[in-house]
């Protein structure tokens, strides 16, 4: 993707534009998943490849 979306306005399962009326915080990665996607197995696979992210290349005493 070449263009930089802002994550705080950006479903991060689907990548939809998202408000604070149509959208939630994911409580395990913390970033905002829309209505249409939370709780859906796409959100879990989501989450699992956002987690992986953290660990390449980096050693972290926080998680």
């Amino acid at each position: 993707m070449s263009e930089i979306k802002n994550i705080k306005n950006t479903c991060f399962v689907c990548h939809s534009a998202v408000t604070s009326e149509n959208s939630e915080l994911n409580k395990e990665v913390f970033l905002p998943v829309c209505n249409m996607c939370k709780g859906s197995d796409k959100e879990k696979k989501a989450v699992e490849e956002q987690l992986d992210s953290l660990a390449d290349g980096l050693v972290c005493g926080c998680i």
